[in-house]
């Protein structure tokens, strides 16, 4: 039900900046909204999404060209719902006002409490590697939080964008959630309006644009971002499980995936068996590359020719490049935009491959001799989205995860870090600031944890004696006293 009606999409500025000023006037400390009127724009999310997640996965596959069906589902329609599911069972405990303690003032009956509003409007800006999930997350958040809600959908997926515009505008008021469409310049545009808080989820370069159009209006950001995630395989790791974990998450998306390993730390002497478990892997998920829907695509001719062309580099500088043989007759086409599994061999700073995020089917291994060794490869680099360790000796295990920095540490797994109820997930430095998911983490980042304190009737009357200036030592003295100060003047100072 819509009480504002939605124009077509003429001028996308215009139509940004009109729903940005409804939402704001809409906006009213006065009347947040009730847990009943959460619940239910909660709810009609939840309705939407379980109503059109056919025709969301069939645009999806429209918009890459060749995408895995079961991918979409796990990484784009299961996790909103899961997170909707936890939400909508807990915002009203969440909503309560929290006791905090308030120090020895408890002693004359002054009460403390963190009461949480909402903070306004969010905008949340989406990637297009799992479009669905990294737009609805935020918004399930921000709308249990109380907030009106704006989102600007990647420009690399018209078709699903154009979807959930029309869907949301059917079911929502657009002062409380709307999709908003655009390309660069547009999204440019919707970076830099003053929002309460502001979620992006994309590569470091556009997140520190991000930053900079935010700057002018000290809007809070919160960044997802990404970098190169490392995945330790220690010594008594069971190489063929791990290879084929590894496999099986790098190439999911075709590589497009934040949390996707971007290079393996190996022991010297387990290198071939690892690339043996890597290629069976790989062989049995995928016997064929080119139009097979389950190889997903690169999102666009440009991401295509970036990971090939970083491919290209290490082969022409003599690195070993292995790629599964039964490819040999299917190599990487722009036609199809698919690229088969590629490792690189112990590349080192001579490639942008070492230096940058891949964010597709490329797997980097890094041979080492010590621990020390593997560590210092990834402190080497900016901190990752995210870290992995495989292996059982838990002494090994707790100085990796001591003596490396990263946004979570998944230990015999990938991403399980992110999938947390109450831990939240984000990154550090280069790879993201702030926390949003995870629940009750995410309805705090979107609210604001405003502090109220409860002075007592008897202390509201004396309390005035308390504050300078003093006609005698006996205030100063008992101020000095709660410190464990001395009054100079009582001892001859």
């Amino acid at each position: 039900m819509t009480s504002l009606t939605t124009p077509a999409l003429t001028d996308p500025v215009a139509d940004i900046d009109r729903i940005f000023r409804a939402q704001k006037a809409a906006c009213s400390p006065a009347h947040p909204p009730t847990h009943a009127e959460r619940m239910d724009r909660l709810d009609r999310l939840e309705g939407l999404l379980r109503a059109h997640w056919t025709s969301m996965v069939d645009a999806l596959v429209e918009d890459f060209g060749h995408r895995s069906r079961d991918q979409i589902l796990s990484a784009d329609i299961v996790p909103p719902l899961l997170h909707l599911r936890h939400v909508k069972r807990h915002l009203k405990q969440w909503m309560k006002p929290r006791r905090r303690s308030s120090g020895v003032l408890g002693l004359t009956g002054v009460r403390s409490r963190l009461v949480y509003e909402p903070l306004g409007v969010i905008g949340v800006m989406s990637p297009f590697n799992a479009p669905v999930s990294l737009a609805l997350d935020p918004a399930i958040e921000a709308l249990a939080a109380g907030n009106s809600v704006m989102i600007k959908p990647s420009e690399s997926t018209p078709r699903l964008t154009a979807l959930l515009r029309r869907l949301t505008a059917e079911v929502f008021d657009e002062r409380t959630l709307a999709v908003v469409e655009g390309d660069a310049r547009v999204s440019a545009h919707f970076a830099a309006l003053p929002w309460e808080t502001f979620v992006f989820t994309g590569g470091t370069e556009v997140g520190r644009r991000v930053l900079a159009a935010a700057a002018p209006h000290l809007t809070p950001v919160i960044l997802e971002l990404g970098g190169k995630c490392p995945a330790f395989v220690l010594p008594d790791a069971d190489i063929d499980a791990v290879g084929a974990k590894i496999a099986q998450g790098r190439l999911g998306n075709g590589g497009q995936v934040c949390l996707a390993v971007d290079y393996a730390l190996v022991p010297r002497a387990a290198l071939e068996p690892f690339l043996d478990a890597v290629l069976r892997k790989n062989a049995a998920d995928f016997p064929t590359l080119h139009g097979n829907p389950e190889v997903s695509a690169m999102i666009d001719q440009r991401s295509y020719d970036r990971v090939t062309a970083l491919v290209d580099e290490a082969r022409a500088k003599g690195f070993r490049v292995v790629r599964p043989d039964l490819y040999a007759d299917e190599p990487p086409t722009s036609v199809t935009r698919q690229i088969p599994l590629t490792i690189v061999v112990d590349p080192d700073e001579r490639l942008r491959l070492h230096r940058t995020e891949v964010f597709g089917p490329v797997l980097s291994v890094h041979t080492y001799d010590t621990l020390d060794e593997a560590i210092g490869i990834v402190n080497a680099k900016d901190k990752p989205l995210g870290l992995y360790v495989f292996g059982h000796d838990r002494r090994a295990i707790d100085t990796v995860v001591r003596r490396t920095s990263s946004g979570g540490v998944s230990v015999n797994d990938l991403a399980l870090h992110a999938l947390s109820d109450s831990m939240g997930f984000g990154g550090v430095g280069p790879s993201g600031m702030g926390r949003y998911k995870g629940g009750e983490v995410g309805f705090a980042a979107f609210s604001n944890p405003k502090s109220v304190v409860y002075q007592s009737r008897l202390m509201a009357r004396l309390s005035a004696n308390a504050v300078p200036p003093w006609t005698g030592d006996r205030q100063r003295n008992a101020v000095l006293r709660l410190v464990g100060l001395k009054n100079p003047a009582r001892n001859g100072g």
